[in-house]
């Protein structure tokens, strides 16, 4: 029964210090975003094989060039574009693997951090995998599509999240570093959320950098052998939950222009 659940709650005042780098020219000073958190060791290293196993228990959807992917849940793909043709075409298209089909404790323990408000916001988990040279764009995850509250846990390998102003335009093609970024350390086990300012204010993305700067500052590479898995708890809204016919197409560009 939930009863047993318990036993996982987390205090809500028991999240880590995350080891952050800040750019040059970041926001003049040196900040992290509102609506930040982070919690080292969220699993143990048995819970993690416990995950893996489970997410390569089928294969992996080659959808993205820049890294495969896997839905629990309802499915949607995140793109650059409005693109109908690479979203589910019926209502049994729109599931992916059954969320029964995590391990039963990991989102009454995501829930119990208090980021969700309970157990039914969270209607899809996206599992991604990132090799050697896998990384994904600055984004902002659309809000017409998604809801407030976004957690990822990280497994196998770091890797450095990269927050930046909405603002800031993308460097040129020089590759100058505009300086308005910050740097946060995504470590093995840990839960990261995104909520407030972090989730609408910021882009966030993982560069293809081979060099991720661990928590005692020494370089970890992420070599030919290099493999992470991410678990991104969501909340797809009714927004996006409708079938992409002409019509429903549309609809959400209108709500788009509202917004």
């Amino acid at each position: 029964g939930n009863t047993s659940n318990s036993v996982f709650a987390m205090p809500r005042a028991a999240w880590s210090t995350p080891y952050v780098s800040y750019g040059s020219n970041f926001q003049g000073a040196q900040r992290l975003p509102q609506g930040v958190c982070y919690k080292r060791e969220f699993v143990t290293p048995l819970e993690e094989a416990e995950l893996v196993k489970a997410v390569d228990a089928e294969p992996w959807l080659g959808t993205l060039r820049s890294r495969a992917q896997q839905f629990f849940g309802l499915v949607y793909f995140q793109t650059n574009h409005d693109m109908p043709s690479l979203q589910p075409g019926s209502e049994t298209g729109q599931r992916g693997r059954s969320l029964g089909d995590l391990p039963h404790w990991l989102l009454p323990r995501v829930v119990d951090t208090g980021v969700f408000s309970e157990l039914e916001e969270i209607n899809q988990v996206a599992a991604n995998e990132y090799l050697q040279g896998s990384g994904i764009g600055a984004h902002v995850e659309d809000p017409v599509s998604f809801g407030a509250n976004l957690a990822t846990l990280s497994l196998l390998s770091p890797v450095e999240i990269t927050l930046t102003p909405v603002e800031q335009p993308h460097q040129g093609d020089g590759g100058i570093d505009h300086g308005n970024w910050v740097k946060i350390l995504l470590e093995p086990r840990s839960l990261f959320i995104l909520q407030g300012e972090s989730r609408y204010k910021f882009t966030h993305g993982i560069r293809r950098s081979r060099i991720v700067t661990l928590r005692d500052g020494t370089p970890y590479r992420r070599g030919p052998d290099y493999r992470r898995v991410s678990l991104t708890f969501r909340e797809l809204l009714e927004t996006r939950r409708k079938l992409f016919d002409e019509d429903a197409i549309s609809r959400s560009h209108d709500l788009v222009e509202m917004t």
